[in-house]
């Protein structure tokens, strides 16, 4: 405590005022410096940053998830793509609810598991992966990767044989580069029982690995694991006032999985066990985007027959722009002379008749398929939405704000998904007229 002198109206004069200075201990009651192992959780931007946004700004803000899947029931294959070669397999564990990936002992063996839609990202906040992993032990031969990433962009965590590496990708310069980070190189706690934790990081056992990321094409990329409460960082990629070209050429890449056999030649098969994963916002939860709407044709859609559901309008992403951010937002179905309608929206149908063309607005991810005239037939998809619309009630139905309606990818991201909207009437030779709305992310 200071010492003051009520006559004088002053501290001690002579520099011999005496100061209470508080320290801190750590678990050993020796003084704490920043490579103590600290039984309690001090965050500072230099030693894990936690607590810090990329701009060195304290976190206070709530977030919003923009997606997850804990495998409680399955692989769900609505919302995982797969891909596997050479006698690689994944199937879903209904003991631990995680899905483990194999490869067999063959060369070229791989197992590629991505989530269906890209992951939104709003510049200005942190995004922030999270998700569960179990690697195993470490094959000669076999590479592991977990992470936001696709052929292309992104960022994951690599175990390649007994090499741990953190990597870059980006495709700015035209073609693939990878900026790679080998273990002894990482900048962060190397999770080897000598960094600022002191935790020894067992492959063996359940992980949470963690990707905090901002774009701006200049943003800084953070991968840690998060043990006992906390999130330590092993590696931080820097990229303002570093990088000549933006980091990444799209932060709108899916979460990713791949197991390989590069060499053949192992005992047996090799697993990757993948578990629950989220992906969250800093910030409130908010619809930001460009509306977009199309409406078909006035003349109408054909319905000949009654209670027969036809193809009326269908969105899908252009094959251009298969990273966009598109989630549909309303749609309104009538008939031109007001009979009660019923109505599908199906997700993946099969529709003979009608033609895809680019919405007019050149700067959307969309493109429009209308079935004006003749009837259509629309077969097989799901059914995400279904209802009635009586006759005078008005036609306009708005998505759930809740549900996850983004337009989706196939094919490990290289296809489209589809939503149509199918609409049947209670008369026949009816003619309907239906308009979409939706939000793109830019």
């Amino acid at each position: 405590m200071a010492q003051y002198n009520k006559d004088t109206q002053d501290f001690i004069a002579n520099n011999k005022t005496l100061f209470e200075t508080v320290m801190i201990a750590d678990r050993d009651g020796e003084v704490a410096h920043p490579t103590s192992p600290l039984a309690v959780s001090i965050h500072t931007p230099s030693y894990g940053g936690v607590d810090v946004t990329s701009k060195n700004r304290m976190k206070v803000s709530n977030y919003q998830t923009v997606f997850f899947n804990t495998f409680q029931f399955g692989k769900e294959t609505d919302v995982w793509d797969e891909q596997a070669t050479n006698g690689a397999s994944a199937v879903h564990n209904s003991t631990t609810n995680n899905v483990d990936m194999e490869v067999t002992a063959t060369a070229g063996s791989k197992i590629v598991r991505q989530s269906c839609n890209v992951m939104r990202y709003i510049p200005g906040r942190v995004s922030t992966l999270t998700t569960s992993i179990r690697l195993g032990e470490p094959v000669a031969g076999i590479r592991k990767r977990v992470g936001l990433f696709d052929e292309n962009n992104g960022i994951f965590f690599e175990l390649d044989g007994e090499v741990y590496s953190v990597v870059v990708r980006s495709s700015v310069t035209g073609s693939v580069v990878e900026d790679r980070v080998a273990r002894d190189d990482w900048n962060g706690d190397k999770m080897d029982g000598t960094g600022p934790s002191g935790l020894l990081a067992d492959v063996t056992k359940q992980q949470i690995l963690s990707i905090e990321y901002e774009w701006y094409g200049a943003g800084q990329v953070k991968v840690g694991f998060t043990m006992n409460g906390i999130t330590h960082f092993i590696h931080t990629f820097n990229h303002a006032n570093v990088n000549a070209l933006p980091w990444a050429s799209t932060p709108f890449v899916p979460h990713r999985l791949e197991l390989e056999n590069l060499t053949g030649g192992q005992a047996g098969p090799t697993y990757l066990y993948q578990g629950s994963v989220s992906v969250i916002s800093d910030g409130d939860s908010e619809r930001i985007g460009v509306p977009m709407s199309s409406m078909t044709s006035l003349v109408g859609t054909g319905m000949p027959l009654v209670n027969t559901f036809y193809p009326v309008i269908s969105i899908r992403l252009k094959s251009s722009a298969l990273n966009g951010i598109a989630i549909p937002s309303s749609f309104q179905v009538s008939t031109t002379d007001n009979t009660t309608l019923f109505y599908n929206v199906v997700r993946n149908a099969t529709i003979t008749g009608g033609v895809w063309a680019d919405h007019p607005d050149s700067n959307s991810f969309v493109q429009i398929h209308q079935y004006t005239g003749d009837a259509a037939v629309i077969s097989g998809g799901t059914v995400v939405d279904a209802g009635a619309i009586p006759s005078g009630h008005g036609g306009q139905v708005v998505f759930d704000q809740t549900v996850a309606y983004q337009i989706s990818r196939g094919n490990l991201g290289t296809t489209s998904d589809t939503y149509t909207i199918a609409v049947a009437s209670s008369g026949a030779n009816k003619d309907a007229i239906a308009a979409i709305t939706w939000i793109e992310q830019r």
